[in-house]
This record gives C-alpha cells, structure tokens and sequence, in this order.
C-alpha cells in the first residue's frame, strides 16, 4: 500500500458569487515532503485550489458532512479550521498582502502570537524563521522598503514561523529578477515541508518538483510525473 496522503482534496467544485464556476470535482492527494507544481492559464483554477487548502475558500457542506478537503487525516471544516490554517501555510502571489505591519519582526511575530504562544517562543520563532530565508537582521526593517525578492522571502518567513507541514505558494517567482529567482528556487529547494505551488514558471516546476497537476477550466487534466512537461 502506498503512503497515506497529508493532504487531500476530494471532489471539490466551487463557484464564486457571481456565478463564475472555478472548480469543477478536482482530486488532488500529496505525499508528506512532495512537491507538486499545479499548473494552467489564467483562470483555470490554479488560486481558488489553493485559497481552499486551509479554509480562506470553503465549499458548501456536503450531504453527511463529507468533506472536501482533508489535512493528515483531519476534515476541514468550522470545528478544525483555526488548526489547519496552523498546518496549511499560504504565501499570496503578491507579498503586500501579507505583509500590513510596521516591521518586518511584527509581521513575521503575528502568526506565533494569534497562536497564543509565550513571548520567548514567538521570539524564537522569529528568529528561527528568517533565519531560513536568509533575511536575518531584517526584524527591525519597514516591509514597504524591501525590493520584491526581499519581501517574497520575508512573506515566507510569516508562514515558516507557525511551523507549518504544508506550504501552498501561489506564483512565487512572478516578478522576481533572475537573482531573486535563483535564491527563491534554492531556498524552496532546502526547505523540508510538503509543497503545493501555483506557477507559470514551468523550469522552477521542473526544477524543483517531482510532480505536475495542470489545471484547465477548473478541471484536473493532467496529474503525473514533471517529465509530461
């Protein structure tokens, strides 16, 4: 038998208020420590799989509570959220949407903090986290003046700093210079957690993962190994 899945989306459709259908019965079951490139154009899906890995987007309730999405065995839904968002990081595509405090320590501090931990942990964590994205010394630094490589790593850093087991980035390297890029893609590359990223990128899917999932109108098309590519 193989490996129980860490993450797995069963199902799942969803359409947003407007009637624009986004999702349309997408499986998707990862390994603990894989990495999956989830590609497509534009509006295929690709951001609203994500915002529904810890809750941001919740599909309507099923008959039976049948959940659409399971994290380590545990469904999603009112009773677990706040524990699987602790266990599902989420890095935006555009690094000011998660960075709205007046340093860079706060910002990366506020995820520890709303977890109700001890100021010496939170600290720790801190430290621990930008340690990993190579952005120490930054804690006393004003988000808005980082470059776009600096932001995206600190943007990391607020997610790294919850410990979480699943990372879900959605179009990491957009915009980044081909510096930026190559330190993203090798810090990517050093870090331990279960991936699921979002991209247009298809080297860094290549470089980086072992799997893609393409995406077209909200579907699963294709889901094998990145050599399809």
């Amino acid at each position: 038998m193989g490996e129980l899945p860490v993450l797995e989306v069963i199902d799942l459709s969803y359409t947003y208020p407007d009637g624009q259908r986004a999702l349309r019965g997408v499986d998707l079951h990862v390994a603990a420590g894989e990495k999956v490139g989830l590609v497509g154009d534009n509006g295929a899906g690709k951001s609203t799989l994500l915002l529904h890995l810890n809750g941001i987007l919740r599909a309507p309730e099923r008959a039976h509570g049948q959940a659409a999405v399971r994290v380590a065995g545990q469904p999603l839904n009112d009773k677990t959220v706040r524990a699987i968002r602790a266990q599902v990081g989420l890095v935006f595509q555009y690094p000011d949407d998660q960075l709205f405090s007046p340093t860079v320590f706060d910002d990366v501090a506020f995820g520890p903090l709303n977890m109700g931990l001890a100021e010496a942990e939170v600290r720790e964590r801190v430290a621990w986290a930008l340690q990993q994205v190579g952005a120490h010394g930054y804690e006393h630094r004003m988000p808005q003046h980082l470059s776009l490589g600096e932001k995206k790593r600190v943007a990391i850093a607020t997610v790294l700093a919850m410990r979480p087991a699943i990372l879900a980035l959605d179009e990491p390297s957009a915009g980044l210079d081909p510096g930026g890029r190559r330190a993203l893609l090798a810090l990517l590359s050093s870090l331990p957690q279960t991936m699921v990223i979002a991209t247009h990128d298809l080297a860094m899917v290549r470089a980086l993962c072992s799997r893609v999932v393409v995406l077209e109108a909200g579907s699963v098309v294709v889901d094998g190994p990145v050599a399809v590519l």
